[in-house]
């Protein structure tokens, strides 16, 4: 068997034990706030662009605090699949450039409560071209100590080579109309594909979070120019529910499910309305953003830097305290389970707690509870079929001899409710 399908298949259950690290868009330090990551800065994007075009993708991210002489400086690093620097290339076999460029597009917050100072870059830029395909790590430092990390941000880099046709189903090998959804997909390709097995490696992502993302070892035929996966174990997902939302673009009234917000000098605070416990409710739609979040600000005209940062105030109602730890999951989170974003139970209230202090904007989130090695919906929100969820397929080709893993095609579809 192909060490690389060995690796791949103990990454798959979860004992893959790497030394590399694998990296995710998130802060590494405290006063790091806000990443914000799209392709030609628009929102709702993922954070993806094609080889050798005039496409760019955008990296927005807050400093609290007063920083006024602070300089910042970043590195990009080619990734494999897996989101661990590449070993087998250097950095002159992917960038057109040199690292260690300072970030020189920041502004000062203007009339908030907390201090905070933008930063924004763009990639490529007149400094940074892109030569390869495939996923890449920003690392932003400070000037003078490249070892000490700000944050990570991710993105990624196609040259489409392939055509991916894709669909979702309620229809699934485990269950019909309950709480599952499952892909099939195929992808057709005009060159030779000596061993579609081991060259090619499709990753599946639901919602854009990557602890349940799947990574498809083995195709189920393959014939002529076309690969095809389904009836696959590993493509059936939970279904979920849709996320829940609310707003605070205004410091003067309260916005979609918040209870209020006050001003306790020196800091706003605010109290979103209390949630309840889903799973055991009927299914009900709401146009969600499937995880997202956007920064806005009612009474400015400059989000960046005028829109202010909330103590905000997540409750869950239950009766009782459950054995599973409960999680606040989004965007905003990263997506990522750290104990900064687990709910604290208050026996008074007869509720779980927590309070982040997040930008002023427009928020989806959910709570979820670890199931195993993975985190599921099933105890708060529920699972239901008709969930309108959002999944990415990257198709990843590395051949023989070649040293990186390449990105040859990438399609989103959806899950509409039904």
């Amino acid at each position: 068997m192909n060490i690389r399908l060995i690796i791949l298949s103990l990454f798959l259950f979860g004992v893959f034990n790497s030394h590399a690290q694998r990296y995710m868009t998130s802060p590494v330090a405290d006063d790091i706030s806000t990443i914000q990551i799209s392709a030609m800065g628009n929102w709702g994007t993922n954070p993806i662009i094609k080889l050798n075009s005039k496409e760019y993708v955008t990296l927005d991210f807050d400093r609290l605090g007063e920083y006024s002489h602070s300089r910042l400086k970043y590195n990009i690093y080619h990734c494999d699949l897996f989101w661990q620097k590449s070993k087998s290339i250097s950095e002159i076999d992917y960038l057109d450039g040199f690292n260690g460029n300072l970030i020189d597009d920041y502004k000062f917050s203007t009339n908030t409560s907390v201090d905070y100072t933008h930063f924004k870059i763009n990639f490529p830029n007149k400094d940074i071209k892109l030569k390869l395909s495939g996923n890449y790590l920003v690392e932003v430092y400070e000037d003078g100590d490249p070892d000490y990390i700000l944050l990570y941000a991710c993105f990624s880099v196609v040259d489409d080579k392939v055509q991916i046709g894709a669909e979702v189903s309620s229809i699934t090998d485990i269950d019909a109309n309950k709480g599952h959804q499952q892909l099939s997909f195929s992808i057709n390709h005009r060159f030779n594909i000596n061993n579609p097995s081991e060259e090619i490696l499709p990753i599946v992502r639901q919602n854009n979070r990557l602890d349940n993302q799947r990574i498809i070892s083995k195709p189920n035929f393959v014939g002529g120019n076309k690969i095809t996966y389904q009836h696959n174990a590993h493509l059936i997902f939970e279904a979920g529910n849709e996320y829940r939302r609310f707003e605070t673009i205004s410091r003067r009234y309260n916005g979609l499910n918040v209870d209020r917000v006050v001003y306790q000098a020196p800091y706003y605070y605010m109290d979103i309305r209390e949630d309840k416990i889903k799973a055991d409710k009927a299914y009900s739609y709401d146009q969600d953003q499937n995880g997202r979040f956007a920064i806005r600000n009612a009474e400015s005209s400059d989000t960046d830097t005028e829109a202010d940062y909330f103590y905000t105030d997540f409750t869950l109602s239950v009766d009782e305290p459950l054995s599973e730890d409960i999680y606040i999951n989004g965007e905003f989170t990263n997506n990522t389970f750290s104990d900064k974003y687990k709910m604290v139970y208050d026996e008074d209230a007869k509720a779980y707690r927590l309070s982040l202090l997040l930008k002023q904007g427009l928020y989806n989130y959910q709570y979820m509870t670890p199931n195993g090695k993975l985190y599921t919906t099933s105890l708060i929100e529920g699972q239901f079929h008709q969930t309108d969820n959002e999944y990415d397929i990257y198709v990843y080709y590395k051949p023989s001899g070649q040293r990186y893993d390449a990105l040859i095609g990438m399609v989103k579809i959806q899950a509409r409710a039904k």
